[in-house]
């Protein structure tokens, strides 16, 4: 059963029953009580202003909570995990090869050696939003991307479609950090569809003045419970695991002007859809 937002007041209101609705240039909008869909009637541009205000401070107070959250950990926790996976590599050197402690230290090493990875996620999430933009063509960085991954999509039999637009106009793109945003969605939908075979299409094209890239899988899917917190920090899910992946590439987009969203149905597949503005 979906949940959605009443856009006028922010409460939940669950889609399934709901008794008050109304209609908006081809969308449904759900309410709470009849006097919020009065006041959405009333002025519905107004309301769905407000609404994209409400939710720009929402991501803000987000953004602003998470470098808190990189500052603590990676202060807190780095320096002594420096001192533990020290410790746990020289005493495995010292043990014999018989000694049946060593897979237990292997153990703490590698694990050590996980959570090292992840504070250095961290620490790059906050320094990462210096970007270089420069006219860049985003057939040729989709391009790329995809050829670093030909083989592999080959092997795991996999098929591949890509759809690029005719001339596409340049647009001021750090050039780096959007083909290590694709790259990272391309690897998800491969890991997405362990059972083969499976299709990955990537398209690009314009739509309302601005460059869009999607890239879709035949893969799990995403459950309707867990998609919303898909760009979050540390999110663990099913298929992609917990990490900082989705929430580098949201970053990246929106230090670009633009927005990445994600439409997918459990079983079916998963379509991500990049927008980035014609205009830096």
């Amino acid at each position: 059963m979906m949940d959605v937002k009443d856009p006028v007041c922010g409460m939940t209101v669950k889609v399934e029953g709901s008794v008050f609705t109304s209609s908006f240039k081809g969308e449904t909008y759900y309410f709470c009580s009849e006097k919020c869909r009065a006041e959405f009637d009333e002025g519905p541009d107004a309301v769905l202003a407000m609404k994209s205000e409400r939710e720009k401070s929402v991501e803000r107070e987000r953004s602003v909570s998470l470098e808190k959250m990189i500052d603590a950990v990676a202060h807190e926790i780095r320096n002594p995990l420096t001192s533990i996976g020290g410790f746990a590599r020289k005493i495995y050197r010292s043990l014999s090869q018989d000694d049946p402690n060593r897979d237990y230290m292997k153990m703490i090493i590698d694990d050590v050696a996980r959570v090292e990875n992840m504070i250095r996620q961290i620490v790059e999430l906050k320094t990462m939003g210096v970007l270089h933009p420069k006219p860049s063509d985003i057939n040729k960085i989709v391009s790329e991307a995809v050829r670093s991954f030909e083989k592999e999509l080959t092997d795991r039999n996999i098929e591949f479609e890509v759809e690029l637009m005719d001339k596409p106009p340049l647009a001021l793109l750090d050039g780096g950090s959007i083909l290590k945003t694709i790259n990272h969605l391309i690897r998800n939908s491969i890991e997405a569809m362990e059972k083969a075979p499976g299709k990955l299409k990537i398209s690009t094209f314009i739509r309302n003045e601005a460059i869009e890239v999607t890239v879709s899988d035949t893969g799990k899917g995403i459950p309707e419970d867990k998609i919303k917190f898909i760009f979050d920090p540390l999110f663990t899910s099913k298929i992609y695991g917990p990490g900082l992946g989705l929430t580098f590439d949201k970053m990246i987009i929106q230090e670009h002007g633009g927005s990445i969203s994600v439409m997918s149905e459990p079983g079916k597949g998963t379509v991500f859809t990049i927008r980035l503005p014609l205009k830096g």
